[in-house]
Parts: structure tokens; C-alpha cells; sequence
């Protein structure tokens, strides 16, 4: 019986691990602020800001879906670290700047915000939609 148990605490603890990361690590992200989440056809410039309890670097990768279930990572942007509110905190601010859509549909781009301290990083997922291309009413009559 007592050897039930402990396989079971055990799956557990690693399906903890699994799912949440290192729940031992010394830090963590605290919030991260992206704006806007959307942006006209023309495309733009996305502001990303984050703070984390500690951090060697922090980085935004950004990647687009081409269908199911095929991603590219198109860039990474390094941000600039900046003085925090709280000395015991990190804090990091950059900009990333997304193409102009010229289809017909929502493009879709995820956001990936990291924090590194050491060789361990939390991230923070994000979704920011290019709106589509307006078609104008001529183009349909050629």
C-alpha cells in the first residue's frame, strides 16, 4: 500500500512539473502588459512591458500559424531593461513592429514573452491580430 502511494505522489509531483514548469524556480513573471492586440491592415507597432521577480534578459518571439499545424517564428526582439518601481523587482520594455496584412482575412501572431534567469525561463503567451484588408467595392465589378 505504502508503495501505491508514494508512485502516486510521485506522478503527481512530476505531472505538476510538467505542466507549471519548475514550480522551485527562484523567480517568476509578476505581469506583463501588450498594446494594442490589435492593429489595422496597415500593421504596426506593438508595445510590450514586463516585470519579473528577478531576470537576466527578457525577449519577445513572435510567431505566425500557417494552418494546421505549421508555425515559423518570424523574430525575436530583445527588450531594454528600465528602473522598476521596486528594487527587489525587474522590469523590461520594448516594441515590436508587425507587417501590413494585404489578405482578405485576420492575421493572427503569438506573442511569447520571456524572462531568463540563468538557463531557466518563464513565459507568457499573447495573441495580436493584423485585421484584414478592406477589398474596395470596385474591385469586384472587372
Amino acid at each position: 500500500m505504502f508503495k501505491l502511494h508514494s508512485l502516486t505522489s510521485l506522478a503527481c509531483f512530476l505531472l505538476l512539473l510538467g505542466c507549471a514548469g519548475n514550480p522551485f524556480r527562484q523567480f517568476k513573471i509578476l505581469s506583463v502588459h501588450v498594446d494594442p492586440t490589435e492593429l489595422p491592415s496597415q500593421g504596426g507597432t506593438v508595445s510590450v512591458e514586463v516585470e519579473a521577480t528577478k531576470g537576466d534578459e527578457a525577449r519577445v518571439t513572435v510567431v505566425r500559424q500557417f494552418g494546421t499545424p505549421y508555425a515559423l517564428v518570424l523574430f525575436t526582439v530583445k527588450l531594454t531593461s528600465v528602473t522598476a518601481f521596486d528594487i527587489e523587482k525587474k522590469r523590461w520594455k520594448g516594441r515590436v513592429q508587425l507587417p501590413p496584412n494585404h489578405s482578405d482575412e485576420d492575421i493572427p501572431y503569438a506573442l511569447i514573452v520571456g524572462v531568463r534567469e540563468n538557463d531557466e525561463w518563464d513565459e507568457r503567451f499573447f495573441e495580436v491580430f493584423v485585421r484584414a484588408a478592406r477589398k474596395s467595392a470596385s474591385s469586384g465589378n472587372q
